[in-house]
């Protein structure tokens, strides 16, 4: 599944909002390979929207880091790939919250938790080409990577405007 949003922040017309703004979703069976599968669909994705061909290697490959952490520490049979990119910014975020996770889920993942350095680890490889790595673990055994990393801009793309709200942090984080 592939969806557009547009931003709510700023109405259409308004001349200081995001030339791009887009999200795109889409779910993998927990199967051999599906990490490859999903690293190249987030590539397709990026190169469709027109970011820059380095970005777009180093966003997959980051990608598919993060698939296979989910693959071999989550249990629900399926789990989703989000990418959330605006004019200067990607967002990545993988898990298998909100799936079905097998009965016996909070059991085995109380016993098969991931040792601290192996997300230490991925943490560290990933901090290596993004940003703002997180990685959750739930008590039901539902697992989440999340990171982003800046867009490089286009000669073609505008400036923003210099009244344009800043986005890059949480609308609490004031000052």
């Amino acid at each position: 599944m592939v969806k557009g949003t547009a931003s709510a922040r700023l109405p259409l017309s308004d001349p200081r909002r995001s030339t791009l703004d887009v999200c795109c979703t889409f779910s993998l069976a927990r199967a051999n390979g599906s990490d490859a599968l999903a690293e190249r669909m987030t590539h397709a994705a990026l190169t469709t929207i027109g970011t820059h061909d380095v970005p777009c290697a180093q966003i997959a490959e980051a990608t598919a880091l993060a698939c296979r952490y989910v693959l071999d520490y989550g249990y629900a049979r399926r789990y989703r790939v989000t990418l959330g990119m605006d004019d200067n910014r990607c967002t990545v975020s993988v898990t298998d919250y909100g799936y079905d996770q097998p009965p016996d889920a909070p059991a085995t993942a109380a016993l098969h938790a991931p040792p601290s350095h192996v997300t230490a680890e991925l943490c560290h490889e990933l901090a290596g080409h993004v940003d703002g790595v997180q990685v959750h673990h739930a008590l039901d055994g539902a697992v989440l990577v999340r990171f982003r990393t800046p867009l490089p801009r286009s000669a073609d793309s505008p400036e923003p405007h210099p009244a344009a709200p800043d986005t890059s942090r949480s609308p609490s984080a004031q000052g």
